[in-house]
């Protein structure tokens, strides 16, 4: 049990180590752990105590995020990528890549969580069209798109009819996800009723948003703020057309 136990903690300390280099904070961290590995935020807590270590699944999930070798993040084998980890734990590699990124790149990762629009259910083959995506910041800027920071920056896929038009099924989408609070009309990513949704939003009354379908077949909804949750908002949708 003692051995166990020093295994978890070990884990923890490499799991810190690799977040810290990719910008998370301790305060941030949880949460970032949450939306990557699509858990819950005791789950991502009881990792970053050493309470628990994640399943095969999760962990690989979490070495990509975080561009570590997965038997170094999971049992402490070899170098944690190209480089080597000094003996006190800190790791010297860029793990993200950023040494490879073009000046004014910025790289955006998938954020692992299914943004579904319709009825918020997706269906079992379900497929992220986007995993992860380079491109330059002017591209945004250019046009005027802003946001929190890079590091909250994220690609989800689309699926459904209901924003048809404005996302089509299938359409990576860019969302923010340090905008976790309604900051005025716009799509949103959020859960409600213990489903998730694209759509629109906006302030119906001061306790209650219309919840807004842009394909006219869907009906839209009002919604009481309080059962909402917010996850971020889209900036910008990647809409592809054959030609």
């Amino acid at each position: 049990m003692v051995q166990n136990d020093e295994l978890r903690q070990a884990f923890a300390q490499r799991l810190k180590a690799a977040l810290k280099n990719v910008g998370q904070d301790s305060w941030g961290a949880g949460v970032y752990l949450r939306d990557v590995a699509g858990v819950s935020d005791k789950a991502a807590s009881k990792w970053l105590n050493g309470e628990t270590m994640p399943g095969r699944a999760n962990m690989l999930t979490l070495a990509h995020h975080l561009g570590v070798r997965v038997e170094w993040l999971q049992y402490g084998e070899g170098s944690p990528s190209s480089k080597d980890v000094k003996d006190n734990n800190v790791i010297t590699a860029d793990f993200a890549g950023r040494s490879r990124l073009k000046d004014g790149e910025i790289s955006i990762p998938q954020y692992n969580i299914r943004g579904a629009m319709g009825h918020g259910q997706v269906p079992a083959d379900y497929i992220e069209t986007v995993r992860h995506l380079t491109l330059h910041e002017s591209h945004l800027i250019g046009r005027g798109i802003s946001f929190s920071k890079v590091e909250n920056l994220a690609v989800i896929t689309g699926w459904g009819q209901s924003m048809e038009g404005t996302i089509n099924d299938g359409d990576p989408v860019i969302i923010d996800r340090g905008v976790d609070a309604f900051v005025g009309d716009g799509v949103y990513v959020f859960t409600w009723d213990n489903l998730l949704y694209i759509k629109r939003l906006q302030k119906h009354s001061p306790t209650q948003f219309d919840m807004i379908s842009d394909n006219e077949k869907h009906k839209d909804q009002t919604v009481d703020i309080k059962d909402v949750r917010i996850h971020g908002r889209v900036l910008l949708v990647w809409n592809a057309k054959k030609l």
